[in-house]
């Protein structure tokens, strides 16, 4: 195999595809790593989707597990894959950033739970990927590490908060990026991306904690389905050291994915959480999407979801959302952003009974929410119900109003944060291909614990209508 992460017909390999060829020898780790890191020497320049690389240790991961792959036996399901770790979570032995100027960039002794899932599947890290500062907004762009952008569009963002593993993945420079969602920040990147991106269900992911009552988890970001399912797989099995947790897949994601979900009913909803005017385009992406549904034979129909409304879920979320950079060991308030600056005095001038008060309300709403998937398996939605921002605009006016980009964000995350809330699956895929534009994903929504139904239509879905061999040509790829 003379070139490990060359094209084909079908598009870039895939982690599950390489991780074949590191255990049967068709290809070393080592020279798939070579390969990757080459791609990002020549290629990242333009996105600026790392902020960390470390070809040394890579390599030197890749050497180990060529030499277990020759030793035979049992092997971890990812040995020798590369990956990259989304600059807000701790990597033992490297700098954690979170890309803010205000943090000490102290060198982590242990790896986040999740983070340490992955290495002991095998995965090789290559780096760390940008994030916006705290991984605050619906952009990665921070006064830290700058802009990254879309490989589709230079001129773009590729959304956030787990932009910089989108941008590697969707250029090449990666087969999977780790990624993390607190509104959307998987589904949001790789809905502008032309990615798979899926958040799993509250507590499916081991963490240290609930991060945002459990709004917030970790995924991934890859170009198929499949790749998604095996690693959520590992997540699952992984301790979970939280003080609750979903019952652990009676059936392996992966092979869910694999089987159609026989016919299931679909809600489609365009209903946006926060206030939003869903785009003309993402409406009709959506539209689009429901037809390929019902051409598979699902039933598709409207469906609202009861309670859900912007003006009782936005001030309740500003109260919860203020407090995400809570386990950032800020030494330099000074040195923090001036969004994330007023979202912690927000924080700070807000009583706990409020708090309190905010999250019983949360939960107790959601009793009602859940009714929708009484009526219907799956919710089907745009992604974003806005197209990809241009880079640096979500930050216009904050001057005379430091919650703006906030307001923007929040729009852009209109139709993902449903899911957060409610600790439901979802997924977002690349169904329909916009010739000569941008990407734009839709997502499914499962009901509770419900990630194995979600998968399996995702996996029906891109066998049905393949998006794989798709790839932008904004970059000498």
């Amino acid at each position: 195999m003379t070139d490990p992460v060359g094209t084909g017909p079908e598009g870039w390999p895939t982690a599950t595809e390489l991780a074949e060829h590191v255990a049967t020898g068709k290809a070393s780790s080592r020279e798939i790593v070579e390969g990757y890191l080459a791609r990002i020497d020549v290629i990242d320049p333009a996105l600026n989707a790392f902020c960390h690389v470390a070809p040394d240790e890579a390599r030197r991961a890749a050497d180990a597990a060529d030499e277990l792959a020759r030793r035979g036996g049992p092997l971890p399901p990812f040995l020798g894959v590369p990956i990259a770790i989304k600059d807000l979570h701790p990597v033992r032995g490297w700098p954690l950033c979170s890309a803010s100027n205000g943090v000490g960039h102290n060198v982590m002794e242990h790896d986040a739970p999740a983070v340490r899932a992955l290495r002991e599947a095998g995965f090789v890290f290559v780096g760390a990927t940008t994030s916006p500062e705290f991984g605050t907004v619906s952009v990665t762009e921070s006064a830290r590490h700058g802009a990254t952008r879309n490989p589709w569009d230079l001129e773009c963002s590729p959304g956030g908060s787990s932009g910089g593993s989108a941008a590697a993945v969707a250029a090449g420079l990666l087969p999977v990026g780790h990624a993390s969602d607190g509104a959307g920040s998987i589904r949001e990147p790789a809905s502008y991306c032309g990615l798979v991106g899926m958040k799993p269900s509250r507590g499916l992911v081991p963490s240290d904690a609930h991060y945002m009552e459990g709004f917030a988890t970790e995924g991934v970001l890859t170009r198929t389905v499949l790749d998604t399912a095996a690693i959520l797989d590992v997540l699952a099995a992984a301790p979970r050291p939280t003080w609750y947790a979903p019952p652990r897949p009676g059936v392996p994601f992966r092979q869910r994915a694999e089987r159609d979900p026989g016919r299931l009913r679909i809600g489609l909803n365009l209903q946006p959480a926060f206030p939003a005017q869903v785009h003309p385009t993402a409406a009709a992406v959506a539209r689009r999407a429901a037809d390929l549904l019902a051409d598979l034979g699902h039933e598709v129909v409207e469906q609202d979801v009861p309670g859900l409304d912007p003006d009782w879920f936005t001030p309740r979320f500003d109260i919860l959302y203020a407090t995400g950079s809570a386990d950032c060991a800020v030494i330099d308030e000074s040195a923090v952003e001036p969004l994330n600056r007023t979202l912690r005095q927000a924080a700070r001038d807000t009583d706990s009974l409020t708090y309190v008060t905010t999250i019983l309300e949360f939960q107790l709403r959601s009793a009602e929410m859940y009714q929708a998937w009484d009526a219907v398996d799956v919710l089907l939605t745009p992604t974003n119900p806005v197209l990809a921002p241009r880079v640096g605009s979500l930050w216009e006016g904050q001057e005379a109003d430091p919650w703006a980009p906030l307001r923007r964000a929040e729009e852009t995350a209109s139709l993902t944060v449903l899911a957060n809330m409610l600790g439901l699956p979802a997924i977002s895929v690349p169904l329909v291909e916009r010739a000569g534009d941008l990407p734009l994903g839709v997502q499914l929504i499962g009901g509770r614990w419900q990630d194995g139904t979600v998968l399996a239509l995702a996996g029906q879905l891109e066998r049905a209508h393949p998006w794989r061999h798709r790839r932008p040509a904004a970059l000498p790829l």
